[in-house]
Formats: structure tokens, C-alpha cells, sequence
């Protein structure tokens, strides 16, 4: 599967070898130079100068998804460690948070924001050599950047409730983080403000929508998803976080929409129904219809993904899946037959060793290449379900619902404003479950308002943690739905959970019923 982007890669590592120092995951990290740089007379030249430094820049990202995912699975009910674990993997399983573990360093999400700080700072120097880098390229180029950027800043504020908002082109690393903070609140705002104004709206601007890279440096790209994340979908996650559901909705919907022609692209149509769903993971750069970023790896050239040893690696796994998600798979209810996720669970995101001891299969569905699965960034089944919860939000959960399920395929009367999504199978219709339905009533007490909504909420959360299992999403959801609700219990009792039946259960429960838990030490 890989040979297709082996010369990509090799670009990659030379040219991070060559603009940029990767610095370790170390305390001194704020204490060091930025590193050695190419000046702009000599870097950018033309348009493949800046994908290539663009692609450096991003690379950062390869260190932090891995444990990114980690962090997310062991701090919410999805992972628990094994007995081959490390301290560190056990602390924060047990909600015991260290500035000083490496599975929480915030560095690497630094980096990548301070490459593209610099990418930015030149770019405008290529239209005085190339001039097929014109105006509308440099602007959607710039869009692409503040993009990513933004979804960097996104992630920090999300595992740090805080940030270091580092606003040029250092030549030096700041020394205090503290002294340069935002909070979550501010710097979503400035986000927002600053991604706005990059923004493709097919109905105002009639051009091809750009998707970095644009030029053929001699490998085939036009079937890979972008390195880089859709501005549309960061920006429903803001304004989701921000609690303005409609201009989430508006948003999220746009990003879906990315491709004005076409209704299959991003649409959740028919091309990973049934058995075809595990494709999605192990040929995703080619998911063109449903990954919208991914992150490449390759361990033929040096870029292994730790996933493989982390929850594989001939049964000396660190970690495992719960047996609360154990038996959230086996007890979805089919379109026909016996109980059980057929198409996502057993076999596919879990499976057993020979000894009958569940772990984590999703990265290693390829077992010819473990240390080369890509990560998946960004996709639609995960804008699809943020969607719906936008909708049920604002009081369409005749909307939410038909995402949630069977898709505008299986609707006779389609809403006019979804006329491009007549492909649309929805998120349990693809692979074949029976809908969520609401009651009328719940315990004898009618079901309507507030708690309506809240229930059909869960329904929502409940498939995203099925869908999304291990994709780094968990953990973001309970702390959004608790911190929307005012509520955090709800986030104690789901965490606390996978630790019935021991003396750790009260201790996590009760750790986290304080809201100033569930963001990592900032330093």
C-alpha cells in the first residue's frame, strides 16, 4: 500500500532534515534556539518550495497524534493499561497528571505552530518568482495554513484549557509559556477571527477549491487526502466548543459540502458500507471519499507509528480496550441477525489473541506494514455525528436522527437544503445497524424539552464513541457534553466506570467531579 507515496515521504524527511531541527520532547524544549533556517531569497522560489516547506512544518504532527490518541483512550472509558504497561501510561489511566510525563508534552504542537509561523512569513516572497503563485493561490494557501494552525490550537486547548499564543515568526523559542497564555475562551475567538476570512464559499466564489499541495513534483497526489485539515470543519469544532450551535451547524455542513458537485465526496455514501467500513483505516491516504486529512507514516524510511508497539506487537501490548466498549460493540442491535457490530467491532477496531485477550486492531488491520498505519486526522464520519449534535442543538432532531442513521438515502421527502446528499447512507445505515429511536417516554415520565434533546444527545455521543473508537475523539466529547450540561458527573460517572468493582472507582469518580481535572498540567 505504500510504495504509492514512498517518494513523498523521502521529500518529507529531507526536507526536514535540511530547514528544520526537530527537537526533542525535553523540559528545555522553551529554553532553545528555533534551529537553523533557510533564508527566503534561497527557500521560496515557487510553488513547490512551499509545499515542501509546508509539509516539513507539519511533521511535528507524526510525534503528537500517537499519543495524542493515547492520552484520549486512557483518560476517557475506552482504554485501560495491561500489565506490560509503563508508569507513565498508568498515571494517566489513573488520572494522575505529571508536566513531567512524555506522553503529555505540549512541544510538538508548538513546533508545528511556529514552522507555520515562518512558512507564513514568506510566502508572499514566491509570487515575485512564480507567477502561477498568484493572488487566489497565495490567499487560499495562507487559508490552508491559518487552517491548520487553528486545529493545532484547537487540540492544546482542548487537552490544556489553555495556550501559548504565539502570534510571528520567533527566532527564538519563548522561554514562560505562562507569560504569553490565553484562555480557552479568548483564543477560540481569536481563531475564529482569523480563519473567517479564508474561508471557500462555493456560493460567492465560483473557482475549484484548492487542496494543498497543488503542484506535481513527480508523484501522483490527486487521490490523497490533503496533509492538511478542511477551515470549514475547524471552525464548526470552534463555534461547537464556543456553544454557537447554529453557526456550527452552518459550518460543519460547509465542510461536508467541500466538493460543490459531487454527491458522494464526504456525503457517508455507499463506498465503505458493510465489510468495505475497515478500508477506511488500511488504505486511508486513497479514502478520498471519506478522510479528509491524514497523517502519513513509513517504516521503510524512518517513520514508524508507535501505535503498533503501544497496542500490538505480538501480545505485549501496553493497553487494551475496555470491556465497557467490549460490550458496547456486541450489543448493537443489527438490521437482521443476532446482536453485534458486525462491520466495526469484533475482528475490526477489536480483536482477541490466541489466548481469547481483547486488544486494539484498528491500526494494525494491515499486518504486512504495523509501523506504517497512517492516522486519520480528520474524517466525515466524525463531521457527520458533530453535525447532527449541532442540529438536535438547535432543535432539528428529525435532522440529527436521519444522519445519526439510515441517511437522506432511505428519506421519500429529502429537506431541500440537503438536495447534494441523496447518497448519504448515515453513520448506522452504512454499516447496517438498526436505527436509534426515541421513546415517548422514559420511566413512565414523558420525554419532551430539554430532556429530549439531552437524550437524543447521548444516542449521538454513544455512536461517536463506536464509529470513532480510538481516533483521539473520546475524552474531547465527555468533557464538551459535561461542560455544556454543567453537569460533571456525567463525564465521572462514564471515566469512573471502567474501574467498577476496585478501589480505584471512587477515587477517579470523585478526582473528576472537579472540572479543574480534566485539562493536563500547563507549564
Amino acid at each position: 500500500m505504500k510504495n504509492r507515496s514512498d517518494i513523498r515521504v523521502y521529500k518529507l524527511l529531507v526536507i526536514i532534515g535540511l530547514v528544520y531541527i526537530i527537537y526533542s520532547c525535553s523540559d528545555k524544549f522553551f529554553e532553545e534556539q528555533a534551529g537553523a533556517r533557510i533564508t527566503p531569497d534561497k527557500s521560496y522560489k515557487s510553488m513547490i518550495d512551499v509545499n515542501v516547506s509546508v509539509e516539513g512544518a507539519v511533521m511535528s504532527l507524526q510525534d503528537v497524534l500517537p499519543k495524542l490518541i493515547i492520552v484520549d483512550g486512557l483518560r476517557s472509558d475506552q482504554m485501560d493499561v495491561t500489565s506490560n504497561t509503563d508508569g507513565f501510561l498508568e498515571d494517566i489511566n489513573n488520572h494522575v497528571l505529571s508536566a513531567d510525563n512524555p506522553y503529555l508534552d505540549a512541544s510538538d504542537f508548538y513546533k508545528v505552530i511556529i514552522n507555520i509561523n515562518e512558512v507564513l512569513a514568506n510566502i508572499d516572497e514566491v509570487s515575485q518568482y512564480d507567477r502561477s503563485f498568484d493572488t487566489y493561490v497565495l490567499h487560499y494557501t495562507k487559508g490552508a495554513l491559518i487552517g491548520l494552525r487553528s486545529w493545532t490550537y484547537l487540540n492544546l486547548l482542548k487537552l490544556y484549557g489553555q495556550a501559548a499564543w504565539i502570534d510571528n515568526n520567533l527566532t527564538s523559542l519563548p522561554e514562560n509559556l505562562n507569560q504569553i497564555t490565553m484562555s480557552k475562551e479568548v483564543l477560540i475567538d481569536t481563531l475564529i477571527n482569523q480563519t473567517i476570512p479564508y474561508i471557500f464559499d462555493p456560493q460567492v466564489d465560483k473557482h475549484v477549491e484548492i487542496h494543498i499541495p497543488y503542484v506535481n513534483t513527480g508523484v501522483t497526489t490527486a487521490n490523497f487526502p490533503p496533509l492538511y485539515v478542511n477551515s470549514k470543519a475547524v471552525l464548526g469544532e470552534l463555534y461547537l466548543e464556543k456553544g454557537d450551535f447554529a453557526k456550527s451547524a452552518i459550518y460543519l455542513k460547509m465542510a461536508l459540502e467541500s466538493y460543490t458537485n459531487t454527491t458522494a465526496i464526504y456525503k457517508v455514501d455507499k463506498t465503505y458500507t458493510k465489510d468495505e467500513w475497515k478500508n477506511i483505516f488500511i488504505d486511508s491516504e486513497s479514502g478520498r471519499n471519506e478522510n479528509i486529512a491524514v497523517m502519513p507514516y513509513n517504516s521503510n524510511q524512518g517513520q514508524n507509528n508507535p501505535l503498533a508497539k503501544w497496542l500490538l506487537t505480538t501480545d505485549m501490548f501496553m493497553v487494551k480496550p475496555t470491556q465497557l466498549l467490549v460490550s458496547a460493540f456486541r450489543t448493537q442491535m443489527p438490521l437482521k441477525g443476532v446482536p453485534g457490530d458486525l462491520y466495526r467491532g469484533m475482528g475490526i477496531t477489536i480483536d482477541t489473541t490466541s489466548n481469547g485477550v481483547f486488544f486494539i486492531s484498528k491500526y494494525s488491520l494491515n499486518r504486512t506494514e504495523l509501523f506504517s498505519t497512517d492516522i486519520i486526522m480528520s474524517r466525515a464520519a466524525d463531521l457527520h455525528l458533530l453535525l447532527a449534535e449541532a442540529l438536535n442543538r438547535l432543535g432539528d432532531s428529525k435532522t440529527a436522527l436521519i444522519l445519526l442513521n439510515s441517511g437522506f438515502n432511505s428519506e421519500s421527502v429529502k429537506p431541500a437544503s440537503y438536495f447534494k446528499w441523496s447518497n448519504n447512507q448515515g453513520i448506522r445505515g452504512r454499516v447496517y445497524l438498526a436505527p436509534k429511536l426515541v421513546p415517548d417516554s422514559l420511566n413512565g415520565v414523558p420525554l419532551s424539552g430539554a430532556n429530549r434533546m439531552n437524550y437524543i444527545e447521548d444516542l449521538i455521543i454513544d455512536e461517536r464513541a463506536l464509529e470513532l473508537s480510538f481516533e483521539g475523539k473520546r475524552w474531547f466529547d465527555l468533557v464538551r457534553i459535561a461542560t455544556r450540561r454543567n453537569d460533571p458527573s456525567y463525564l465521572a460517572e462514564k471515566v469512573a466506570a471502567k474501574f467498577a468493582g476496585t478501589a480505584n472507582y471512587d477515587i477517579i469518580y470523585n478526582r473528576l467531579l472537579d472540572p479543574t481535572n480534566w485539562y493536563l498540567p500547563f507549564k
